[in-house]
């Protein structure tokens, strides 16, 4: 057949065996990696490009990662010109080489056919170490990115089919966890192996000419129909604001600000008036800022348009150099992908809760909770390490539909799994003694943000690095149309007795003590919505669940029920109740995003007791005695 025309049938079978293959790289990587944060939890993302570094196909992947790979695979070609053949394989995991942060390993490998470029395909993974200071593959409080760990710009691990076992070596060599980490970057190149085997068979069987003219089609479609949604949307500027906790050291409430600009078929989302970027590892690279931008626009729109190049195209992302949003080398990226990320995303959503309150979302939790363990094993001494993600908090709730608990962060938007409690003490010399759903911790609305988490571990036998930072603790997940917003959250230390807790920092690096315990308590998403539009059965099913208290069911729905497990409604108190809320409204509009100012959460004011602690300070392995 000719590729000058367009079959439908054609059309629909080859955008579908480019996900499927897309797939098949995915469950590679997944069952061969040898890491938890890898084979259990998914913290990677595989996808297709065209040889013109345009994303042609991803599926089950991360949306910080994919709205921006693009770039590498450019850096790529720019940095090796004519010597790009088949056989190669690039890594690359450097910030200011367009990768999102260090602790992201990408592989790419181009896919030849018959001699002509056709494809690369790219997989990124999130390394559990890469060579810091601290055993963590994100060092958080990094004054520069040669404190960050191993730096690898484009680099080749095999040239022409052959390995370059002396690049490979360097690299194993400065990782902690060298079998395991070479475990998994056999994971990565076997997915990406996979996906270059696949993409040859697709050209076989259809021809080099026909694939391509299929996957250029495939790029304009999904363009045809982003640009067909953005036109539904009011023209105009909306602005919004958000804040992240911390910068990991001594400023609170730092500033991100957005401008988002809807011009007849296109978005321009822009990111001036940021505060300047800080003397952590909490800055954004400009990789990640492009795919917070993006991302932010792109989950407002059907979600059945293809999330190709052709989608990402209508929108453009501003950061300005210097800022929080977008630092200057050699800053620090070392937390990119979630702080600022995750305030930076939710901006975005807030400004567009003024243009299409319909279709966007609430706030989702922030990267909180999820610590970065670290220690060696009674008996062998064998080092360990291990990121902790089942702390994390709760997702955002939607016009329609509740959130989520354990979304985690705005970077995967779900796309994160937990290992179990079953894996993780016996992996791992820890103990997970309680993992549950945080009552009252999520936002309130027509639909409820998905609950937060309350975990409590402690070491079995010796001590554990406990490294982490959190956020949305203090700045909560804001609620859209008169919903309220998640609660915040905070973590403590305590001895076994519980008696006397020691809240700490957003920010901590401490040696946990056997016979001590760390409790974690995440924020919920923020809710949609107003609260009395929400059926009175649910919010009883809420109570009855333990994710909604009687007095916070009364106080925001006007719900009144008895104390039974199986709790009824006492329909004259709650129809009285009901009324005296909408009385105290006093007929003012409901507020389009709450709240509207930082540190908003009174999680710890509320929780602490006159025999417990707060510790301004708990870095560089901090001994406390609990």
């Amino acid at each position: 057949m000719t590729t000058s025309a367009t079959d439908p049938i054609t059309f629909s079978v080859i955008l579908n065996r480019l996900n499927s293959i897309a797939t098949e790289m995915t469950l590679a990587l997944e069952h061969a990696a040898m890491t938890p944060i890898l084979a259990l939890c998914r913290d990677y993302s595989c996808c297709i490009y065209d040889r013109e570094a345009r994303q042609v196909a991803m599926v089950d992947a991360l949306p910080v990662h994919t709205s921006s790979m693009h770039l590498i695979i450019e850096e790529i070609t720019r940095v090796f010109g004519d010597d790009l053949g088949e056989g190669d394989v690039i890594a690359c995991n450097h910030a200011y080489s367009y990768n999102t942060h260090v602790g992201d390993l990408v592989t790419v490998c181009p896919v030849f056919h018959e001699g002509r470029h056709m494809f690369w395909a790219a997989s990124k993974g999130h390394q559990l170490d890469v060579g810091a200071a601290v055993p963590a593959s994100v060092h958080e409080w990094a004054p520069d990115i040669w404190s960050e760990g191993l730096q690898l710009p484009p680099i080749k691990l095999y040239h022409r089919g052959e390995p370059r076992r002396d690049v490979i070596n360097m690299y194993l060599t400065n990782v902690r966890y060298r079998d395991l980490l070479e475990g998994d970057l056999m994971a990565q190149l076997g997915s990406i192996w996979t996906g270059e085997r696949r993409l040859k068979e697709l050209c076989d069987e259809f021809g080099s000419d026909t694939v391509e003219h299929y996957s250029h089609a495939a790029l304009d479609y999904a363009e045809k129909r982003t640009r067909a949604a953005i036109r539904e949307m009011p023209n105009g500027v909306y602005e919004a604001e958000g804040w992240m906790d911390t910068d990991g050291l001594d400023a609170h409430d730092v500033h991100v600000k957005v401008r988002v600009t809807i011009e007849d078929e296109s978005v321009h989302v822009d990111f001036s008036g940021s505060a300047p970027q800080v003397p952590t590892g909490h800055n954004c690279s400009y990789a990640v800022a492009q795919a917070v931008g993006i991302a932010g626009v792109v989950t407002a729109i059907d979600p059945d348009i293809p999330h190709n190049e052709g989608c990402l195209r209508c929108v453009t992302v501003y950061a300005p150099e210097g800022t929080v949003c977008n630092a200057s080398y050699p800053a620090s990226t070392a937390s990119a992908t979630t702080q600022p990320a995750d305030a930076m995303h939710d901006a975005v959503c807030k400004a567009l809760a003024q243009a299409i309150p319909g279709q966007t979302r609430a706030g989702c939790s922030h990267w909180s909770n999820v610590p970065n363990l670290a220690g060696t094993r009674p008996g062998s001494g064998e080092p360990w390490g291990h990121l902790c993600l089942n702390g994390g908090g709760g997702g955002p709730a939607a016009n329609g539909a509740d959130g989520w608990p354990l979304v985690i962060t705005n970077a995967a938007l779900g796309g994160l799994k937990t290992a179990s409690v079953e894996d993780t003490e016996q992996l791992y010399p820890v103990r997970i003694g309680r993992w549950e759903v945080a009552t009252d911790s999520a936002g309130l609305g027509r639909w409820i943000g998905g609950p937060g988490i309350e975990l409590e571990m402690w070491p079995t036998h010796t001590p554990i690095e406990w490294i982490h930072t959190n956020d949305s603790l203090v700045n909560p997940p804001h609620g859209v149309l008169g919903a309220t917003p998640g609660r915040g959250g905070g973590h403590y230390l305590t001895a076994d007795d519980g008696e006397r807790r020691h809240f700490l920092p957003r920010a901590v690096h401490v040696a946990m003590q056997p016979g001590q315990r760390w409790t974690g308590v995440s924020t919920g998403g923020g809710g949609y919505g107003d609260p009395l539009d929400r059926p009175l059965e649910q919010v009883r099913a809420d109570v009855r669940d333990g994710v909604v208290s009687r007095e916070r069911a009364r106080e925001v729905y006007g719900l009144m029920v008895d104390e039974a497990l199986d709790p009824q409604i006492d329909e004259q108190a709650t129809a009285a109740a009901r009324t005296e809320i909408r009385a105290a409204r006093s007929g003012e509009p409901l507020p389009t995003v709450t709240p509207t100012h930082p540190s908003a959460s009174t999680w710890q004011r509320d929780e602490i007791r006159p025999q417990d602690t707060v510790i301004a300070r708990a870095l560089g392995a901090a001994r406390i005695d609990a």
